[in-house]
């Protein structure tokens, strides 16, 4: 039996947003939620300095793990920046993390090693992709992460949800139309794991998505439509929107315009 399984027809199910729940404001209301940008390091730093605003987690991905003088000043401006770093770790490149003293390290399991090396006390998030086993469950255990992202190859049997459910810090799993079950959910709680995924398989199931914790994460496009916007955040008042704009300026451009939509401040 499994937990995740494939839709077999998405479409049939379709699940229309509009129109808003009942009560929910005609005029595009902000929340302020949360919004988690995904750039990468040869970002134009004035537009990743857009981008630093309250209620923003940036996720820089990187070609190597030396960053130029004004993306490290840039990434100090969020309140929460994680960094990907990659093996072989300089020493030189790990000094640099100290003048990122609040920024946390963004590895895969076999990158857990490298945040030892790391000055000061340092938060760690952990990729994990494909099935998981018994070594890779003990290995990020033992790291005690601060968030786990599980994106899994296929369908997900009970054994392997009851040992992601188990593992420490916040857990997301990453779902596609093909491991997503459209579920009746009662009350989210925030220590269940969370789900992944883009807003076109959100509206195509006809129910809610598989897991039900609190803190659904949903990739929007910068230009998203306000009606779609605000039909999200009314419907669920915990879910975080996910905007990636890599390197490309014109997206960060556009990403600045959601952020100021959503009303969380003016950059830093």
């Amino acid at each position: 039996m499994t937990v995740l399984c494939a839709l077999a027809a998405l479409v049939a199910g379709a699940q229309d947003q509009r129109p808003l729940p009942r009560g929910a404001p005609e005029a595009f209301v902000a929340t302020a939620p949360r919004v988690h940008v995904r750039a990468h390091e040869d970002l134009d730093p004035d537009r990743l300095r857009d981008l630093a605003r309250p209620g923003v987690t940036v996720w820089l991905t990187t070609r190597s793990n030396t960053l130029r003088a004004s993306t490290l000043e840039n990434l100090a401006r969020f309140d929460t920046a994680w960094v990907q770093l990659r093996g072989p770790l300089k020493p030189v490149d790990a000094t640099v993390f100290s003048k990122l003293p609040h920024a946390g390290a963004w590895v895969d399991v076999a990158g857990l090693e490298l945040t030892l090396r790391l000055p000061g006390a340092r938060r760690t998030a952990v990729t994990l992709e494909g099935p998981l086993d018994e070594a890779t469950i003990a290995h990020v255990t033992r790291a005690r992460p601060a968030e786990v992202r599980w994106t899994p190859s296929g369908e997900v049997d009970l054994l392997s949800w009851g040992q992601f459910r188990q593992l420490p810090g916040r857990r997301v799993i990453v779902a596609t139309p093909q491991t997503l079950l459209p579920v009746k959910c009662g009350e989210r709680k925030s220590a269940d794991p969370s789900v992944e995924l883009h807003v076109a398989s959100l509206l195509a199931l006809s129910s809610d998505a598989f897991p039900c914790g609190a803190g659904t994460r949903v990739v929007v496009q910068p230009a998203v439509e306000p009606w779609l916007l605000q039909s999200l955040l009314v419907r669920d008042p915990s879910v975080e929107l996910i905007v990636e704009v890599g390197a490309d300026s014109a997206r960060a451009l556009a990403a600045r315009g959601l952020l100021e939509r959503l009303q969380l401040g003016p950059a830093r």
